[in-house]
């Protein structure tokens, strides 16, 4: 954690003493969702002359200032454990992320459980791809964050099992890629895991997969062919429980760059505009995806 600012360390506080114990305690999603809302504008920051709207799927269009209104297409999926999030909580992510590349960003909105399990999903996220490839604007990269990143897996893995045009890369941080085995004693036994409890992982597992084999590599992109995927950057928190995820699935894939970032929580990304380690991170993956796209 030498390399990290005041401000960086203030957040990883707020994660372990607020954050962590906020997921531990609070068994609704619902109510999850409200503060998530709440704590994800209050934690970040929009780039400075970016535009939003919102078409008539939910999906939220961001176009970073100096961007071209015709320029290639990020397509961003959302994490939240399945269960709560939505475009608004990452369109600051997601636009520092867009203008780092030079792209516009599409948040496709997908249904959430537990009132959804799996696969709705997926399936949102099939669709959302699907749908932008019908109005001439087929992705030319995807990125996720925790469950967005095992969504924007499974597309790109349907993408190329179906023939569909594919994205150039992938970018990809702290993916969720083995839905399998304990998902809570993985998380306990990481010491260095500040944001995510237990608890709220063993909820996540139960509200999205009743009754679902985890198995299924439509539920778990690590258990699937990851070959024949588009280039792939990771970033992964070095000492948080999905770091050993990370390594697997950067050495089953084709092309992939695995990049650990000592002493960040779980998606640090999330404090773009507030925070110097989420704005170099996503300056990183931004730089990644750009010479990719060029």
């Amino acid at each position: 954690m030498t390399d990290l600012t005041a401000t960086d360390r203030f957040w990883r506080i707020i994660a372990r003493w607020i954050d962590r114990p906020v997921l531990a305690a609070v068994a609704s999603q619902r109510v999850l969702r409200a503060l998530f809302a709440f704590s994800a504008r209050m934690g970040s920051a929009l780039p400075a002359g970016l535009t939003m709207t919102r078409d008539r799927h939910g999906a939220l269009w961001l176009t970073p200032r100096g961007v071209s209104p015709d320029a290639p297409v990020l397509m961003y999926l959302h994490g939240g454990g399945f269960t709560i999030g939505s475009p608004r909580t990452h369109a600051a992510l997601a636009g520092h992320l867009a203008a780092h590349a030079g792209m516009r960003a599409c948040i496709p909105a997908y249904r959430l459980a537990p009132e959804h399990p799996a696969p709705a999903a997926r399936a949102d996220a099939i669709a959302a791809y699907a749908r932008l490839i019908d109005r001439d604007t087929p992705p030319a990269a995807l990125a996720g964050d925790s469950a967005g990143g095992n969504l924007a897996l499974l597309v790109a893995q349907h993408a190329r099992d179906t023939g569909l045009p594919q994205p150039r890369a992938l970018a990809l941080i702290a993916p969720a890629a083995d839905l399998t085995g304990d998902i809570a004693a993985r998380f306990a036994a990481a010491p260095g895991e500040v944001l995510i409890p237990p608890a709220w992982a063993r909820r996540i597992k139960r509200a999205y997969l009743p009754n679902i084999d985890p198995a299924d590599p439509t539920i778990s992109p690590l258990c699937g062919d990851l070959t024949g995927l588009p280039p792939a950057l990771i970033h992964v928190g070095a000492e948080e429980a999905l770091a050993d995820e990370a390594r697997r699935l950067a050495d089953r894939m084709d092309v992939a760059d695995l990049t650990l970032w000592p002493g960040l929580p779980h998606v640090w990304h999330l404090h773009a505009g507030r925070a110097p380690a989420a704005d170099r991170a996503l300056a990183d993956l931004g730089a990644f995806l750009k010479a990719r796209i060029s």
